[in-house]
């Protein structure tokens, strides 16, 4: 009888221990968007060194070349060098909308690269700021509104962050449907 007790003891101790694993634990709001942790590494240094040669030679060749400005802020991001990329990303920007012909879809792209940078750097007012304009530059693009719909929730804007998570839904129904599942439910990607 003493054995079965013991046993009995035991196994609901272990038991309690497994479902208190299951207990979710209130994480810092910044944890449940980190943007950045898309850009990891892809290549040696090598690699890396001379991609960065060769968008420096295009940019000495024309400073005013905000693609050029842009891909090497993509190869900074990819390698955790984030001031420097949001120093090319702000470059590209200023020279793009001094140029009349420059693909709005493609400045606001630009827009919201720069803005995943000030998010992570805690500059979520600046980030809000840089969605928005991409939002105005690309009113169909679902990215902008993305992540802006994060920002807002992040700053407790909860009507805001709504209405970009309709207006995202009406574009890109399955990303906004999923990611909206996933952050609610209390599952973190």
């Amino acid at each position: 009888m003493l054995n079965l007790s013991f046993r009995l003891l035991s196994g609901g101790l272990l038991l309690m221990c497994c479902l208190s694993a299951c207990i979710p634990v209130p994480m810092p709001k910044p944890e449940l968007y980190r943007p950045l942790t898309d850009f990891t590494p892809q290549d040696g240094v090598y690699d890396f060194e001379s991609q960065q040669a060769r968008f420096n030679v295009a940019i000495d060749d024309n400073p005013r070349d905000a693609d050029a400005r842009f891909a090497r802020a993509l190869l900074y991001m990819g390698v955790g060098r984030y001031a420097s990329a949001e120093e090319d990303l702000t470059i590209a920007i200023q020279v793009a909308e001094k140029q009349s012909g420059y693909d709005p879809e493609r400045l606001a792209t630009i827009y919201v690269h720069r803005g995943l940078i000030r998010w992570s750097d805690e500059k979520v007012e600046l980030a809000i700021d840089d969605y928005s304009r991409a939002i105005e530059l690309a009113p169909k693009n679902w990215e902008g509104y993305f992540h802006r719909w994060l920002a807002y929730h992040f700053e407790g804007e909860e009507e805001k962050a709504e209405q970009d998570r309709q207006r995202g839904m009406k574009l890109e129904p399955d990303v906004f449907d999923r990611e909206y599942v996933l952050r609610y439910d209390g599952i973190v990607l």
